[in-house]
């Protein structure tokens, strides 16, 4: 599609964001960035994030292709190298470097004029034939060109050196480990993690050969102890399976623990998942994906092959990971919709288990049709459909669960699915999205949540806030008109307490129109310090912390 002049004159609250999601801008070299204030020792190390970079592309004179979907910008990974270097005393230095990751992918639609294949949003042409749509996607998902190093658009998690690949991957450039990028596809990207250019594309196939199917959470759950991570894979067609994996650290081993299909099990959009020392919880969120996912090749995207239906109710599915018992328990609870957990963590007592979790959830799927560019941009028309009260149906709540008496004694379920109870909901006001916790409190009971808070004062994310949910208080950073992006917890070594620890958040200055890496002390949110960009840093999705 076409750009359209689709602006308002003024940003909403003027609380300027369009520039976040305009950058077209790459450092392939490292840039030096100007730091203030003291950013601790224990936070020397690498923060990767990746998300999009830009959304428009010169296709022929005068035309500019548009990615309609923020899910859909182009894949752009960043490095952040925080540098205890003694020649600077004791004051930290930072440099930065990027790299969009999607070229082939970008070369495609110059050639065509159009987005390849099925992307999350796309807005398609309605006049297109289905015999055209379907041939069009059976070419991209099947022709050697799909492989190619940047022929894929990946670009919402990532993580270094990945358990199971090891010995078949590419030829890595750089002495550090492999660096994996993810997304709810079934497809990962490598890059090297130093120069961030891409290396291969493969898919979980490559891990075990029943991981055929199209679907996966881009957050697999990792176990802090093991190294082991777990995901699942999802077969679409008449009868949706789920494939519940686990990946060994120490041998790369791929085991299968549980498929779950059958006639009360739809295939949905699971972007996450809980984990806990024994066992994996699979929630199958109210966004089930129509036909068996057969509507995709008429829509050529998944958002609108997705439909929430409030008379269904979500199922969760609790998997034993250590025993070999497979599915051990179903719960079921109102339907929601979520993106991100938060934690997971078992409680025992007189030999009964019961298992809590934390996720920021939301009452239906407006959210996904927020994050359209018409709607995300402040200058933007339909912005203003999401903001003052028309913003409550869009924006993150809190909820802590517990599913109590799990079944410990076979891989018997419980016939009819037991009840999952809700044990707190935190108000929007206090809520978060992009959610994180102190890492080493992962699987543990943990006390706080940080993360993005979405108050209706931007018509995008507008503060950063720590929720207390013990004392259930909220406390808040906010800069009107500085917008963060997704915090990443550093912890102290020599803490002794939970919130001992910085976190890391790149935030934009939109009436400067240029970022900075925010440091802020997690007991209080308040600034220790930054490392000033001269540019501006796209909104992005996730990132990852490596220490030194």
């Amino acid at each position: 599609m076409s750009e359209k002049n689709s602006r308002s004159t003024k940003p909403f609250n003027g609380w300027p964001t369009d520039i976040g999601f305009e950058v077209n801008h790459e450092e392939t070299e490292p840039v030096e960035l100007k730091v203030a204030g003291r950013i601790p020792a224990y936070a020397a190390g690498v923060l990767f994030r990746t998300g999009p970079g830009g959304h428009q592309l010169s296709i022929k004179e005068g035309e500019t292709f548009t990615m309609s979907h923020w899910f859909d910008g182009w894949a752009q990974t960043h490095r952040f190298d925080i540098i205890d270097d003694v020649r600077h005393g004791d004051r930290m230095r930072v440099t930065y470097r990027s790299r969009h990751t999607c070229d082939q992918f970008q070369a495609k639609i110059q050639e065509t004029g159009k987005a390849p294949g099925i992307t999350f949003a796309q807005i398609q042409d309605p006049c297109e034939s289905l015999f055209r749509k379907i041939m069009s996607t059976y070419y991209v998902m099947t022709s050697p060109e799909s492989e190619g190093k940047s022929s894929q658009n990946i670009g919402v998690t990532l993580q270094q050196d990945m358990p199971g690949w090891s010995g078949k991957s590419g030829e890595v450039t750089s002495k550090d480990h492999n660096l994996w990028i993810r997304t709810d596809h079934n497809h990962y990207q490598q890059l090297d993690p130093q120069t961030l250019e891409p290396l291969q594309t493969a898919t979980q196939v490559v891990l075990h050969p029943e991981l055929k199917g199209n679907l996966t959470a881009a957050h697999p759950q990792i176990d802090p102890n093991s190294g082991d991570w777990y995901n699942y894979n999802l077969e679409l067609g008449g009868t949706p399976t789920y494939r519940v994996f686990g990946v060994s650290a120490a041998t790369g081993e791929v085991s299968i623990l549980a498929r779950l299909a059958g006639k009360d099990i739809l295939g949905a959009y699971i972007h996450s998942m809980f984990l806990t020392e024994h066992y994996i919880v699979l929630c199958v969120f109210n966004a089930y994906i129509e036909m068996g996912g057969m509507k995709m090749l008429w829509t050529k995207n998944m958002i609108d092959a997705l439909y929430f239906d409030p008379n269904k109710k979500n199922k969760w599915f609790v998997i034993d990971r250590v025993h070999g018992r497979g599915l051990v328990d179903v719960f079921e609870s109102n339907g929601f919709f979520s993106f991100h957990t938060t934690n997971a963590w078992e409680e025992t007592s007189n030999a009964t288990q019961d298992i809590v979790l934390e996720l920021s959830t939301y009452e239906n799927l407006d959210i996904l049709k927020r994050f359209y560019y018409e709607n995300i941009k402040a200058t933007a028309p339909g912005a203003r459909a999401y903001v003052g009260e028309n913003s409550l149906r869009a924006r993150p709540q809190m909820m802590r669960w517990k599913l109590r008496n799990v079944n410990q004694k076979s891989s018997a379920v419980s016939v009819p699915a037991k009840a999952a109870e809700r044990v707190f909901v935190v108000s929007k006001a206090d809520s978060a999205e992009l959610p994180t916790i102190n890492p080493t409190y992962a699987m543990k009971p943990s006390r706080y949540i940080y993360g993005c808070s979405d108050r209706a004062d931007s018509v995008f994310l507008d503060g950063l806030i720590k929720y207390d949910t013990l004392q259930k208080s909220a406390t808040a950073w906010k800069v009107h008109a500085h917008s963060p992006g997704e915090p990443i917890f550093v912890p102290d070594p020599q803490g002794e307490k939970e919130d001992d620890g910085v976190l890391l958040s790149i935030v934009l200055d939109g009436v400067q129109g240029t970022s900075y890496l925010l440091v802020l002390d997690a007991r209080n949110l308040e600034e220790v310090g930054r490392a000033s960009m001269e540019i501006a840093f796209p909104f992005g999705f996730h990132g990852s912390h490596v220490p030194a």
